[in-house]
């Protein structure tokens, strides 16, 4: 990007894996999506895998040919209310709400760059996700990323931007609009918090040098988090339950949730049903300019739902 207000930054969803792209009111203009304020692509890459060919005679290779491409992207944002269950609708395959075997949600990215000299467009094909989570960072805008792979990519595209869901004043989530509760209680000092989610999907292959088709993975949710500590709570669940004055052979799971809400409107609630401690820090225990915090992960099983 050469400026300031240089690029467009768009999401589409498929009706089908690398098929045509979704017009849900029959139109004729399909419905696209701003990814939230402030977006920043981290990742966009196009990998052409080449075979190096050698030749008898010649000590070097003689060509390359191409064999498979993939692509990768990866977008952040601040989560705003007005187009965050599109990207909830990418992320989780049932309905947007959680996930079910069988093939993912996929969609389109369309990116554009006004250079000084002359514009490019770009239209990521087959996008589906692979990385997901939720940050908070105790000041500033509730951000999330999202990370990406595509099976193949057209330039010089017309973007459609005749049905487009742009984010609207007041729509964006504030750190406050945050509230993580584990164990019926809300975490009040809370100081960073991230809920991630991984492994989400892949790709199939055939014959083709681009994907053909795609999978929902084995999905997996992390929930890390600093406190300033102001109980003993999470010490008794890392040693097992809550009560332990020594560390147990077992530990107990207990349930949670993740709350956003922007402007006295809840966004999202990510019900988190089984979480487990599988880390404890503790940070500047004798410290007198600075609070002692607990650093803490969490498996979360049992299958997260987003209400």
């Amino acid at each position: 990007m050469t400026g300031a207000g240089s690029g467009e930054l768009l999401l589409a969803h498929e009706d089908s894996f690398k098929g045509t792209v979704t017009d849900s009111d029959s139109s004729g203009t399909p419905e696209t999506y701003e990814f939230g304020r402030d977006p920043t692509i981290t990742e966009l890459d196009l990998q052409r895998t080449l075979a190096r060919m050698r030749q008898q005679g010649n000590v070097e290779a003689v060509e390359s040919v191409a064999t498979q491409v993939e692509g990768a992207v990866a977008v952040e944002a601040a989560v705003s209310d007005d187009v965050h269950s599109e990207i909830e609708t990418l992320v989780f395959n049932d309905g947007g709400t959680s996930f079910k075997a069988g093939r993912p949600n996929s969609g389109r990215i369309y990116t554009s760059v006004d250079y000084l000299d002359g514009t490019e467009s770009r239209e990521l094909i087959g996008v589906i996700p692979l990385e997901y989570s939720v940050s908070y960072g105790g000041d500033g805008m509730l951000r999330y990323s999202l990370v990406l792979g595509y099976a193949t990519e057209d330039r010089d595209v017309s973007i459609p931007t005749g049905d487009v869901t742009r984010v609207s004043t007041g729509t964006s989530v504030p750190f406050h609009g945050f509230t993580l509760t584990l164990d019926s209680a809300a975490v009040t000092k809370l100081q960073t918090a991230q809920l991630t989610i991984s492994n989400i999907a892949r790709f199939q292959r055939g014959g083709d040098p681009s994907p053909v088709d795609a999978v929902i993975a084995a999905p997996e949710t992390e929930l890390t988090m600093e406190a300033i500590i102001d109980t003993s709570r999470f010490s008794e669940v890392v040693y097992g339950t809550s009560g332990a004055t020594s560390v147990q052979d077992t530990v107990d799971s207990f349930s949670g949730s993740a709350t956003l809400d922007a402007n006295g409107t809840t966004v999202s609630t990510y019900n988190l049903p089984k979480i487990k401690p599988a880390n404890r820090a503790t940070n500047n225990l004798v410290d007198a300019d600075n609070d002692t915090t607990e650093q803490l992960s969490f498996n979360v099983d049992g299958g997260v739902t987003v209400s």
